[in-house]
């Protein structure tokens, strides 16, 4: 499944870092440290960032991080949407990234917690981007639409993402274990490697982002009766927004990974605050309210059908069922309960056939 090779490569890039940062710990050379780490970090050698976070603005981002992680956790039990996960999971670990670089302030010479903290605050965006490429996919394939995204398929879209976010999020973790090697050159080459990192996933989303206005444009030239239906385009419209939330976040990365990691954008923390944590935050936040399940109601055994008249054949009752989505309000797409029921006169002519 999409989101289990998500998860299990985020869970070990994470392992894999914390290895990495206990080395480079053990490692580093303390002549070269400012005895005082608070007293002008922007000339402390030592201190990565080059500044100290501000501990009240990443406090308050880590708890409104887990605010939204906790909502949106509520609302994978509530109605689920399993193929969502990697987008939850993505919130907690950016939450605990905030709250290790409140750690970092306590010990701002310490190149291990910087590496961890950084990592989860750089990588856990992909899940994020992963959630979106999936659920374009859904949405397409629920709505049977696939000829709005000809020549390819829903599941096909949503694969070819998922792997180039995957690729990509490697590529990133690679390059972010080479940047802090003690070797000068082996260093840039890491960060350059985080930087065509970046920039590749930048592409892939603009990419994607291109692919959701191509199918909404289609759809509505196309498909009148397709962009009539109601209880849809709520969720399409969200995705939208986030897309351009995600996009802020990967220009900004982008341009500062082209300065160097000690540019002027990496330096000051109010742009990382501004233009990553913020549109990151807004973007997972839509889908708080805007839950694909409350609006995607798939069959138990997993496949996907259409929606109004369109049904999934079961048996029940010793009779031969159909599952009517959408039943009471024919769009199949609302968020009440009844949004998947039996006919009783289908079901009672099934079992006078099978008599």
């Amino acid at each position: 499944m999409a989101r289990s090779s998500v998860s299990n490569t985020v869970l070990l890039s994470v392992l894999a870092v914390c290895a990495v940062a206990v080395q480079v710990e053990a490692k580093r050379d303390e002549r070269l440290c400012a005895a005082d780490p608070y007293a002008d970090p922007s000339t402390d050698r030592c201190n990565p960032l080059r500044y100290i976070p501000n501990k009240a603005i990443n406090i308050t981002a880590a708890v409104l991080y887990f605010i939204v992680a906790a909502i949106l956790t509520f609302w994978a039990f509530r109605k689920r949407a399993n193929y969502f996960l990697c987008l939850v999971i993505g919130a907690w670990f950016e939450g605990l990234g905030l709250v290790l670089r409140v750690a970092f302030r306590n010990n701002p010479h310490s190149t291990g917690l910087y590496i961890v903290c950084y990592l989860f605050v750089v990588l856990s965006p992909c899940a994020f981007l992963a959630g979106d490429y999936i659920l374009l996919g859904r949405l397409v394939s629920y709505l049977d639409a696939n000829r709005h995204l000809r020549p390819l398929r829903a599941n096909l879209v949503s694969w070819t993402f998922i792997i180039s976010d995957i690729a990509t999020f490697l590529i990133q973790a690679a390059g972010g274990g080479l940047s802090i090697s003690d070797n000068i050159k082996t260093a840039q080459a890491g960060g350059n490697i985080f930087l065509a990192g970046i920039a590749a996933q930048l592409a892939s989303f603009i990419l994607f982002s291109g692919m959701w206005i191509v199918f909404g444009v289609r759809a509505y030239k196309d498909d009148k009766e397709l962009w009539n239906r109601p209880g849809w385009k709520s969720l399409y419209w969200a995705m939208g927004f986030t897309c351009i939330c995600f996009i802020i976040r990967s220009i900004f990365r982008t341009v500062e990974l082209s300065e160097g990691y000690i540019g002027y954008l990496a330096t000051h923390e109010r742009y990382y605050l501004g233009l990553d944590t913020l549109p990151l935050l807004l973007g997972i936040a839509t889908y708080c309210y805007f839950w694909p399940g409350k609006y995607l109601h798939f069959p138990r055994n997993g496949s996907i059908g259409g929606i109004e008249e369109q049904g999934v054949p079961m048996e029940e009752g010793g009779g031969r069922g159909q599952i009517v989505t959408g039943a009471g309000n024919g769009d199949g797409l609302n968020s009440g309960s009844g949004s998947t029921t039996a006919s009783d006169g289908e079901i009672r002519r099934g079992s006078a056939e099978k008599a």
